[in-house]
């Protein structure tokens, strides 16, 4: 009797010390876990450039999810002296708790000029501290530094071009120096906006810039050259010009049944056209929905140009060709005594024999062969510096993406493929994005008054 209640006893301190050891080893295990968690607090910044402008903005956040933030710390260092941004301290919830912050936001605008900062080198530091109790109470640390640039001056810009006459739907060209490496660089003809280019100088700060007037221009609308360096900096500055007014005309295209019934079931598998509607709704659908959509795809070939001059000289047409309408024509189409629709007519129509050969007006790089709906059969040459020249309603075409042509070179055979009501080439140019009148680039007077006698001005002024 007296041995089992020894053992009685035994078995009880034993579960007693075992559960002594369970409330020491459990809560120490715990704080070995949450309060000296080594996970350090995440720094981000959307700091994109690193140059800056004298006034600018440091924008981020702070992570610590397991601890919270403890401290953060920012700076501007230049020159061996350093200036506080910021030095803030976040509170914890209580002794065995985290931070009362988890995500600090940084939003800051620094003031160059009353900071004393100087144009130039600076670093920007970074340091953040969370609540856990590693290296003695102190926290895990994160720490940031990235050297940035201070450029509080705007870019010198200067206009080397004169005499800018140019007519409604025309073509022109500025030539222009900067200062220094800018972001964005080019002509504004009101919003529309014409880049400029380097490359065709051996000074990489000359740009050429093609630009368009648009058919449609108003006389109030500013035109001038704009700047922006890698900092944000802006410079503007206006340039002589002369708008020549022109006027377009006006024509009436009756649509008939035959013409319907033959060309609507072309456009059936078009994203978009309206199966269940009347043949007058599917044309007018054709005509303004399709055609903006295809104009668009057109344009989108100017940012696909290259910094050279593939052409020389003036633009060929097509051979022994009538011209059966012209650039800017606005069109109205009359469907059963009524008008239906509406369209400006963005080219120029050649017509020749059928099936006739296309040559390429100039030399220059294919930047678009394929079908391209109410166009047809479609190619795009590029030119250089943003000019291009396309050729619609093609039966074939015997060229390919990236090939290089030379002028003359035949790149397809006219036709009526898309909303062709004969055989002809619709024949257009643009600059950039905005459709400009071919008969200028016709012209060998006109290209050498405006565009190459520019450019060989300039060439002389640098030399």
């Amino acid at each position: 009797m007296m041995f089992k209640k020894k053992d009685k006893g035994r078995r009880l301190k034993k579960w007693l010390f075992i559960g002594l050891c369970l409330l020491i080893i459990i809560p120490s295990a715990w704080i070995l876990v949450t309060k000296l968690e080594g996970d350090k607090p995440v720094i981000q910044l959307s700091l994109q450039s690193r140059v800056v402008p004298a006034d600018f903005e440091i924008n981020g956040f702070v992570d610590d999810k397991k601890s919270g933030i403890r401290k953060l710390w920012i700076s501007l260092m230049q020159n061996g002296k350093e200036t506080v941004l910021l030095d803030e301290e976040y509170s914890t919830r209580g002794f065995l708790q985290k931070g009362t912050v988890t995500r600090a936001p940084i939003k800051l605008t620094v003031d160059a000029k009353k900071m004393c900062l100087s144009e130039g080198a600076a670093r920007l530091r970074i340091a953040v501290w969370d609540h856990s109790w590693r290296d003695w109470w102190e926290g895990n640390q994160s720490y940031f530094e990235k050297e940035i640039i201070l450029d509080t001056k705007s870019p010198v810009l200067s206009v080397l071009s004169s005499q800018h006459n140019v007519s409604k739907g025309g073509s022109g060209l500025a030539v222009y120096k900067l200062s220094e490496q800018c972001s964005q660089s080019g002509v504004f003809v009101g919003d529309d906006f014409f880049p400029g280019y380097p490359g065709y100088y051996d000074d990489q700060n000359i740009y050429l810039a093609f630009f368009a007037i648009p058919f449609d221009y108003d006389k109030k609308t500013d035109i001038y050259i704009k700047a922006s360096d890698l900092a944000g900096n802006h410079s503007r500055s206006g340039f002589y010009h002369y708008i020549r007014n022109k006027k377009f005309i006006s024509d009436i295209i009756k649509i008939s049944d035959n013409f319907l019934n033959w060309k609507l079931p072309e456009f059936q598998s078009v994203d978009g056209f309206p199966v269940d509607k009347s043949s007058k709704d599917k044309f007018v659908f054709i005509n303004k929905t399709l055609r903006d959509r295809n104009n668009h795809m057109i344009l989108a070939n100017g940012q696909k140009t290259e910094n050279q001059i593939f052409w020389k000289d003036a633009f060929g047409r097509l051979p022994n060709s009538a011209r059966r309408a012209n650039f800017a024509d606005h069109r109205v189409y009359k469907y059963n005594g009524n008008v239906i629709s509406n369209a400006v007519h963005m080219g120029i129509d050649l017509a020749s024999v059928k099936h006739a050969e296309v040559p390429a007006a100039n030399s220059g790089k294919i930047v678009f062969a394929a079908d391209n709906g109410i166009y047809g059969n479609l190619v795009c040459i590029d030119h250089g510096f943003g000019l291009m020249s396309l050729y619609a309603h093609l039966s074939r075409m015997v060229v390919n993406n990236d090939d290089l042509v030379a002028k003359g070179d035949i790149i397809g055979y006219t036709g009526t493929s898309g909303l062709a009501g004969g055989d002809h080439l619709h024949f257009g140019m643009f600059i950039d994005h905005v459709f400009v009148n071919p008969v200028e680039w016709w012209d060998a007077s006109w290209i050498n008054n405006n565009i190459t006698s520019k450019i060989e001005t300039v060439k002389s002024m640098v030399q």
